[in-house]
């Protein structure tokens, strides 16, 4: 009879502990990247210098979980990598080798830009060995 006494209470606390234990999951899902919110195809509305332009732009993931490819800004052929935090995009100054007139050429490109629901403004510098520079403004459309 005595036995049974403290049994009984261990039984309890160890019935108690198991179902406590196999009760707790982790319910929390991994957030998803910043990044993602900003991947597709945009169609985009370009001012550099005072000269509308439009064409279309595609932004990809990059290979860290902040980072996206931003592919044929200002000019066609090249892959801006840029960085995200939360809305906002940052495109570190970056070299890229291009043809003007059948010259070579060097593009530098740096900016910055947010991102509200389907619409990516970006603002950015450009300067072109030889002929200058640019400032650029862009109104991307997300397709």
């Amino acid at each position: 009879m005595k036995a049974i006494r403290i049994f009984r209470p261990l039984l309890v606390c160890l019935l108690l502990g198991v179902t406590l234990l196999s009760s707790c999951k982790k319910n929390d899902k991994d957030p998803e990247p910043d990044r993602n919110k900003f991947l597709g195809n945009y169609s985009l509305e370009e001012t550099c210098s005072g000269n509308p332009d439009d064409y279309n732009i595609s932004v990809t993931a990059g290979t860290e979980s902040n980072e996206i490819t931003i592919k044929d800004l200002y000019f066609p052929g090249i892959v801006a990598k840029a960085t995200v935090s939360g809305n906002s995009v940052t495109i570190p100054s970056q070299d890229f080798g291009g043809q003007y007139q059948g010259q070579p050429v060097t593009i530098t490109l740096s900016g910055s830009g947010t991102l509200s629901d389907s619409k990516l403004s970006i603002s950015y510098k450009t300067t072109i060995t030889g002929l200058g520079s640019d400032d650029c403004t862009a109104v991307c459309i997300k397709q």
